[in-house]
């Protein structure tokens, strides 16, 4: 994968790309508020962003992996801090902190992984059958920005990927009373939906077991 994402161009996303819902991200890019896409480990995450930015949409990768040098940045991909905010090192929170929110106060789109295991606050959701806790700091962020929330989905199918786009979650922030709590249920609700379907392409941290868990209560007939 890594070395296909420098291939891509227009050509592969006419080729290769289909896309579901694209207007509600158009819609949203109108009012120049800033965008979280919220996303999940679920299909190809990193030739999906990349395909936005091939489309010409910029995108701000949050990750908490490290970040490496490049051997051979023309021909292998790699998340380079130009396009990609770091959050590994706690001991510098504040300045990512400070990165997200001028980000998105300035109109641009940061995408990131509902569903990470990183954060210290978190709020608790069902989700495939038990109770999980999904971190808020993102989206306590994204509140002070003001900025839309929108579920991103990627799926690999019939030899093709799809992004598949639905409407803001974040209602304008008019609802103070577990915001939060109803934006990760509404987020979750949508995520457990594709991963009953194609529960082959989940690889998030909460994936092997707790969906291992869901079929084997079927199978005992516990549901």
């Amino acid at each position: 994968m890594r070395y296909l994402i420098p291939l891509m161009d227009s050509q592969y996303i006419q080729r290769f790309i289909e896309m579901e819902g694209l207007d509600h991200l158009d819609e949203a890019l109108k009012e120049k508020r800033g965008i979280l896409l919220m996303a999940g480990h679920i299909g190809v995450p990193h030739l999906a962003f990349n395909a936005l930015r091939v489309m010409g949409y910029e995108t701000i990768l949050l990750s908490g992996v490290t970040p490496k040098t490049p051997k051979y940045p023309k021909i292998r991909y790699y998340d380079t801090p130009d396009k990609t905010i770091f959050t590994h090192d706690l001991s510098l929170s504040e300045n990512y902190k400070k990165r997200i929110l001028e980000t998105l106060r300035s109109g641009k789109m940061i995408y990131y992984d509902g569903d990470a295991g990183e954060g210290r606050k978190k709020e608790r959701v069902p989700f495939l059958g038990r109770e999980m806790d999904f971190p808020t700091g993102m989206l306590h962020l994204a509140h002070q920005a003001n900025a839309i929330v929108i579920p991103f989905l990627h799926l690999y199918r019939r030899g093709k990927i799809t992004l598949i786009f639905k409407a803001p979650l974040d209602k304008g922030w008019k609802y103070r009373e577990n915001t939060y709590q109803n934006i990760l249920q509404q987020f979750v609700e949508l995520l457990e939906a594709y991963i009953l379907n194609y529960p082959e392409q989940y690889l998030g941290i909460y994936g092997p077991t707790v969906l291992a868990n869901y079929y084997k209560s079927f199978r005992e007939g516990e549901r």
